[in-house]
């Protein structure tokens, strides 16, 4: 009876809270698109990614999302002056930055799903030799539907048993709709010290604030009401740093959420050792890294994490660990999250244009 009990009490909050939170993983830093579009081209030259979430297995109908994201920097350049006389060159700047990503969600018994596809643009803006300020701009085409048949009322109980057919008294709107929808958002990012493992003394930093949902679109299944997608605010951070003349680094990072009565905090460290830095001059040495993390979501779940980075590629998991009051019925588990993505390599100094 009590497994009964926790498991109406799951659906009945998960129902709920999907009109109000969006889409998210657990490997945020994974999915820039979906924290801050002002993220786009920050980093690598280019960067593509593949991601799948399963949750909530272990006691309903899996809720299952997947995600593939694309970003680069526009017109990337190694230099903007040489001297190749006297050796001497200027490193270039991209000032310029674009991403497309797709994400699609299917959650229970109902199938309710999200497919939303975002095109982002960023302009990055050289405060000085270490710092960079971002602007971001995102608009989104989002398709939502769900399967009404699939749900069970209590009205459709006749007292001795269950009636077959239409939930009387439900005035339903609408099974699929499609909306616009657009975000902003701001980036410092701030980068020093050397990347090679004899010195290992870099130390980089971002954080940023993002709005989404400006425009507030209406969410149209139910007739009777006049809903609207409440506007979500993120703040995040991340910075990593090398513990010098070591094979060791740092990488702690953040994400608070505020979506009308939602809130959602995670938080965590992941340490990285480092088998092999990209070369600084040829190229011809390519990084390699193992990293192990561990991240809490606030009242939700303890986060357990590996990332493996092999020259242009990583490859990460993650488990979510219950630790709410579900855990009754989840005992403990949540769900895991698989990660796939390709970068540029890193720039050196004598690389071809």
């Amino acid at each position: 009876m009590k497994k009964s009990v926790y498991i109406f009490l799951l659906i009945f909050v998960l129902k709920y809270s999907l009109f109000g939170q969006d889409i998210h993983f657990s490997e945020y830093n994974e999915t820039p698109s979906l924290v801050n579009p002002a993220l786009v081209g920050s980093t690598y030259v280019l960067r593509a990614s593949l991601i799948f979430k399963d949750q909530w297995g272990s006691v309903t109908v899996p809720y299952r999302t997947y995600g593939a994201s694309f970003d680069m920097k526009i017109k990337p350049r190694n230099w903007e002056k040489i001297d190749f006389k006297n050796k001497a060159y200027k490193k270039a700047f991209s000032k310029l930055g674009g991403g497309l990503s797709f994400f699609s969600d299917k959650a229970g018994d109902g199938k309710m799903g999200t497919n939303q596809a975002n095109l982002s643009f960023a302009t990055h803006i050289k405060l000085n030799e270490f710092n960079v300020l971002s602007m971001g701009v995102q608009g989104s085409v989002v398709q939502k539907s769900v399967d009404f048949s699939k749900f069970i009322f209590s009205n459709q109980y006749n007292g001795t048993g269950y009636t077959a057919g239409p939930a009387y008294g439900e005035t339903y709107g609408t099974r699929s709709f499609i909306y616009p929808d657009f975000a902003v958002g701001v980036l410092w990012r701030y980068e020093k010290g050397e990347t090679t493992i004899g010195e290992n003394n870099q130390r980089s930093a971002d954080a940023g604030f993002s709005v989404s949902h400006i425009n507030k679109p209406k969410q149209k299944f139910l007739s009777t009401t006049n809903e609207q997608l409440f506007s979500k605010f993120n703040i995040h951070g991340k910075c990593l740093i090398g513990a010098p003349h070591s094979n060791i680094g740092f990488a702690p990072s953040f994400l608070f959420s505020f979506q009308g009565k939602q809130k959602e905090l995670m938080g965590g460290l992941m340490v990285k050792y480092y088998m092999k830095q990209d070369s600084k001059y040829t190229g011809i040495i390519r990084k390699a890294s193992v990293g192990l993390g561990a991240y809490y979501r606030n009242q939700d779940a303890l986060i357990v994490a590996f990332l493996m980075e092999f020259s242009q590629y990583a490859i990460g998991f993650s488990y979510d660990l219950n630790t709410s009051r579900l855990t009754k019925v989840t005992t403990m588990r949540g769900g895991p999250e698989v990660t796939i993505r390709f970068n540029s390599a890193a720039k050196y100094l004598f690389q071809k244009k």
